[in-house]
């Protein structure tokens, strides 16, 4: 593939040498790629020099995530892939994104790919990873939401959607995950610290009886749900490991609430949740905005009709989650920004309608609410 892509990488790596050569040299069909290295002490910056078109230093951070919202609006390009230094772009897969990038799916701007993990080199017979996973790999930057979250930091704006680049081979990006035990217990330490807010948001509230029931279920999930048991005492040591993540989250919980608690600004799983709500539904509205303009400028039939198509699917989503939360003031204050044209007035009326909604969702069954349609 000779022809360079009119897309930015963006890799970040602190004393990971011994990978980034494979790393880099596989994103060579690129053409902009944005080395940062986080304080290195071996050869990490010499390398990069070979391969990079970019070569930064930043200070080392906990997690990746710290570091996007600084770095994402530098690249050169509004397609972006994320990768880290122990991945491996194949030329099977580097030939799906080429074909993507110049014949993309409008409005979708978070892409989809799949990835093969391994273990010390090596596949596994069981757990999540025994067979290639699915993980978000391209991004269109006009269309999502970036923040530093665990798990959450990239989201899809209102309008915009997913795409994926379907499994039909080699086509895979390899992921060579853990080389050793000290290194998953690295890893697995550092993001677990960052997951007790996650489990706040989520309306979890810490107690010893919830932290001892977690880490127990988290080690038979893994071993048994997971079937970790294939892979003899391997599999053993990765449910331990495990559970230990579920522990260190929950101690994590327990760390947050106690500084929230001191700061007088711990709140109740609902306050939090209407909170988030409120949050979600001023950036909808917001977005709304750009959408409309986006709709108003389109002058083809069909990019019109996948706009609003794609926008309906975010407002289904931003309502039935008022809705689970009782928030309907909420639900029709996004509703009523939505209604922007005669389309979406009439689809508002025959497939949305707020009180409707009310009695679904009184009725214990708001969950429906997505499988309404026009």
């Amino acid at each position: 593939m000779s022809e360079k892509l009119p897309v930015s990488v963006l890799v970040a790596s602190c004393n990971e040498g011994h990978l980034l050569e494979d790393c880099l040299k596989s994103l060579q069909f690129c053409e902009e790629v944005y080395f940062v290295d986080l304080g290195s002490s071996d050869n990490s910056v010499e390398i990069a020099k070979k391969y990079a078109t970019i070569v930064e230093e930043f200070h080392k951070v906990p997690r990746i995530e710290d570091m996007h919202p600084l770095y994402i609006p530098k690249l050169k390009h509004d397609w972006f892939i994320l990768i880290d230094p122990d991945e491996r772009i194949r030329p099977e897969l580097a030939e799906d994104i080429k074909k993507y990038i110049y014949n993309p799916q409008p409005f979708k701007s978070l892409v989809r790919a799949y990835l093969w993990y391994y273990f010390k080199g090596q596949k596994l017979k069981g757990g999540p990873y025994k067979n290639p996973v699915r993980g978000r790999l391209l991004f269109y930057r006009p269309g999502i939401n970036i923040s530093d979250e665990v798990h959450t930091g990239i989201t899809a704006k209102p309008g915009y959607g997913i795409a994926e680049i379907p499994l039909t081979g080699k086509n895979y990006d390899e992921h060579f995950w853990c080389n050793s035990w000290a290194q998953l217990k690295d890893k697995n330490t550092r993001y677990a610290k960052g997951e007790g807010k996650v489990l706040y948001q989520e309306g979890n509230r810490f107690s010893w009886f919830k932290l001892i029931v977690k880490t127990i279920q988290a080690f038979f999930y893994a071993f048994i749900k997971q079937e970790y048991y294939r892979d003899g005492i391997t599999g053993i040591k990765f449910s331990y490991h495990e559970g230990r993540y579920s522990y260190i989250s929950w101690m994590s919980l327990r760390k947050y609430q106690a500084e929230l608690k001191k700061a007088g600004k711990l709140q109740t799983p609902k306050q939090v949740a209407l909170e988030q709500m409120q949050q979600k539904v001023q950036q909808f509205v917001s977005e709304t905005k750009q959408i409309e303009l986006s709709y108003f400028n389109a002058e083809d039939i069909n990019l019109k009709a996948q706009i609003i198509q794609q926008y309906q699917k975010s407002l289904h989503r931003i309502v039935n989650d008022a809705l689970e939360i009782n928030a309907y003031e909420l639900a029709e204050n996004a509703m009523n920004a939505a209604s922007f044209n005669e389309e979406m007035n009439i689809y508002l009326v025959n497939g949305l309608l707020l009180n409707r909604l009310k009695l679904i969702q009184n009725s214990g069954s708001y969950r429906l609410v997505r499988k309404i349609r026009k």
